[in-house]
């Protein structure tokens, strides 16, 4: 199994998803390989970033595959990001609204000039405030058809699956997604653009359940009711066609 969404770092209320939590628990749930990248861009000082994911790769046995998330204060201080870039990474993360990024602004699209050149994908968080809801990406996807973009979460849905219709270099994952929404994707026949992500450890704020529970009876739920080919396909073959 592969997940394309997992964190290290701060959160909310104080609360700190350490390396050694993430790198355990992934072991634990037979996660053989996860894209993660650290909630504490931008809250500290990059050092501290880099430091978590260095230790958590070092930890992982391999497993780990770092993002980076970017601030728009890191695009400011770095027009091509070079001094952030201290290994290679799989993708970059933006968090709209939560760091302010205009979806059509100057810096969002300075960033996917950085990603076509190094040709990595766009991920975005979606939802929460309906200036980062799926729908406010279409542009910038149209924009920049070389750059395969990742909407985190597919939020809501029915924006998610107008922008994968119109955008054949649009993806989504299923981050705190609802087996009812992958079920809407894969009958608008997009299935084969679907990535399997969790999040993990996030649902450690939002749940009494503990994040290893919950992964695995998320697990068990998808796989019963989406089948087991379409579920090997957003937990293992997919991710092939994103990096080819």
């Amino acid at each position: 199994m592969i997940d394309f969404h997992v964190h290290t770092g701060h959160f909310k209320d104080g609360l700190y998803f350490s390396p050694g939590e993430v790198a355990e628990g992934m072991k634990a749930l037979n996660v053989e390989r996860y894209y993660f990248s650290s909630t504490s861009t931008g809250s500290v000082p990059f050092r501290y970033v880099r430091r978590q994911i260095e230790e958590l790769i070092s930890l992982s046995d391999g497993r780990a595959v770092p993002f980076l998330w970017v601030s728009p204060g890191m695009l400011r201080h770095s027009r091509d990001l070079s001094i952030y870039f201290f290994r290679e990474f799989a993708g970059i993360k933006i968090h709209g609204y939560h760091q302010g990024w205009n979806p059509d602004g100057k810096e969002l699209r300075r960033v996917f000039e950085i990603a076509r050149d190094k040709n990595i994908p766009v991920m975005f968080h979606t939802g929460g405030r309906e200036a980062s809801n799926a729908g406010v990406y279409r542009n910038i996807c149209l924009e920049f058809p070389d750059v395969k973009v990742i909407l985190a979460h597919g939020r809501p849905i029915d924006e998610c699956i107008n922008v994968m219709k119109e955008c054949p270099n649009a993806w989504a994952d299923t981050a705190f997604m609802s087996v009812q929404n992958i079920l809407k994707l894969r009958d608008e026949g997009l299935i084969n653009r679907v990535l399997w992500g969790t999040d993990f450890p996030v649902m450690r704020y939002f749940y009494d359940t503990p994040a290893e529970e919950y992964y695995r009876q998320k697990v068990n739920e998808t796989r019963e009711k989406l089948g087991t080919e379409d579920f090997n396909a957003i937990t293992e073959k997919n991710i092939t066609h994103l990096y080819r």
